[in-house]
This record gives structure tokens, sequence and C-alpha cells, in this order.
């Protein structure tokens, strides 16, 4: 009986390790490797799309918070686009200097939605 229990081990062994061979003997012929290597460009390629999605979304985020904490927006209101330009106060015309200033109305208005109103504007 011992014999035989023996014997069953040997051929058990014998056809992993066949298998195994095999396997490994696989892996390195031409299909096997062409099989690697199209098995990492598929994971590359996810990794990356992933990375790039992840970045995006934080560059989105980030970008979102800066605007919001430090675009100023002009005095009359004006919504519209993030580059929009300021538009002079209400009863100047914006062309020609302020009396008395040599700076013309739009550069000494100050400006709307300022994180700090206690800070002074300084003019230079």
């Amino acid at each position: 009986m011992r014999r035989l229990f023996w014997v069953g081990v040997g051929a058990t062994g014998a056809v992993l390790i066949a298998r195994r061979a095999r396997q490994v003997a696989r892996r390195y012929t031409p299909e096997g490797v062409a099989e690697q290597v199209e098995a990492t460009g598929r994971r590359t390629t996810t990794a990356l799309r992933g990375s790039v999605e992840t970045f995006r979304t934080a560059m989105d985020r980030r970008e979102r918070d800066l605007v919001a904490t430090l675009l100023v927006s002009p005095e009359g209101g004006a919504s519209g686009g993030r580059h929009q330009a300021a538009t002079p106060p209400q009863g100047s015309s914006g062309t020609g200097p302020a009396p008395g200033t040599g700076r013309s109305p739009a550069s000494s208005a100050r400006p709307s939605g300022r994180v700090d109103d206690d800070e002074p504007l300084y003019d230079f």
C-alpha cells in the first residue's frame, strides 16, 4: 500500500512539474512574449488614462478654487466670461484722465470682490 501511495505522489508531482515547465517555455516563445507585451501595454494605457483623468479633475477643482478666491469682478457687477474687460463706473465715459489725478477713471476705481477689504489698494 505504501508503494502505491508513493507512486501516486510521484505521478502527480511529474504532471504538475510538466505543466509548469510548459507554461514557462510558452512564456519565452514569440507568441508568449507578444502576449506579455500586449498585456503590459493595456495595463500601462489604463494606468495613464486614470492618472490623466485624476490630474484633470484636480486641475479643474483647483482652477475653480482659485477663480472663486482671486478673480475680481468689476464694480458694475458685469458677469460673463472670465476675461471680460472692466467697465468704467456709471457717470463717466472712461476716456481721458479723471480731474486732478492724471489717471483714467477706470484705473482709479476700486474693484469689488476683494479678498481683504481692510487692506488699502496700492496704486503705483
